[in-house]
């Protein structure tokens, strides 16, 4: 079963990129669907090791042709998508797993989601596909990442000028995860279909207060940083960032996961404060130095 591959959705992405790296290195045969195999970015996946299939979402038969032989799916679909798209698209994937024998499907929602409708589309697609997911026969794992270390150091946060703002109390924790440490998470999901198999998984890297968060912004930039929370109006005219800060306070967000158990699944799991002193500091520099320009 080893020596199957293993076809990953959005290799040239974030999340799906992730994936393949880890799979790569725990040496589990990679196969990425992906859009124009001349990018730059499918051929470096290339050049790693990865299998390249040409194909997008709606080619059903490339879909189809990409899983013949695989041992497992790992499924992650764009956040650009609108929602009726997100949701056929992703119970689109895992019908085809299941038709063509697929052993272990992997899928990845989101954490803010939850199992209950938002009312926000962004997250409402989610819940729908993990349900169909969940009556498939196959075994299949739902990974919830928590909120991306990477979404932490984008422009419009502040850092510009110099301060930091977000929809995190001062005193109120949430959960962080790194998208690298995805990866890690799933092949280690991947090498053991016995204990994931038909699980749900929050995964998180990392526990932060807003206090923290400005505690670590600043020693890392080596000047002061202040941290202030979004105004509730700012938060009202901004659905998304509304409906995860009222997650946080009593919604999915707000169900921490052990983090020694994360631990155990991927020992080298990495913190805010490690990740944005490592692979996270040249976003985090590129900001800072727009604020001194």
């Amino acid at each position: 079963m080893e020596k199957l591959p293993i076809l990953v959705f959005g290799a040239t992405g974030r999340q799906g990129g992730s994936v393949a790296r880890a799979l790569l290195k725990a040496h589990r045969p990679v196969r990425a669907l992906v859009r124009d195999t001349a990018a730059a970015e499918s051929v470096a996946l290339r050049d790693a090791g990865v299998e390249l299939v040409q194909g997008t979402f709606d080619d059903i038969e490339t879909i189809r042709a990409a899983m013949k032989g695989a041992y497992g799916v790992f499924s992650v679909l764009p956040g650009n998508l609108a929602q009726g798209e997100e949701v056929r698209a992703g119970i689109a994937i895992a019908d085809l797993a299941i038709e063509s024998g697929v052993v272990h499907f992997v899928y990845s929602s989101g954490a803010s989601a939850g199992d209950k409708l938002t009312g926000v589309a962004r997250f409402d697609a989610k819940p729908r596909i993990e349900a169909h997911i969940r009556n498939l026969p196959v075994a299949a794992t739902i990974v919830r990442p928590m909120i991306f270390m990477e979404m932490l150091v984008r422009p419009g946060l502040g850092l510009e000028e110099g301060r930091y703002t977000f929809f995190l109390r001062p005193d109120q924790s949430m959960q962080l995860i790194a998208v690298e440490d995805i990866g890690k998470f799933v092949a280690a999901i991947f090498a053991d279909r016995t204990r994931f198999g038909g699980k749900t998984l929050k995964i998180a890297g990392d526990t932060v207060t807003g206090s923290e968060l400005e505690a670590i912004l600043t020693q890392v930039a080596g000047r002061p940083i202040a941290y202030a929370r979004f105004s509730e109006e700012f938060l009202v005219a901004n659905p998304d960032l509304g409906h995860m800060a009222a997650s946080l306070d009593a919604g999915p967000l707000a169900d921490h996961v052990d983090l020694d158990l994360m631990r155990e699944i991927n020992p080298e799991m990495l913190s805010f404060r490690s990740w944005l002193s490592g692979s996270g500091y040249r976003a985090f520099e590129e900001i800072l130095r727009r604020a001194a320009g």
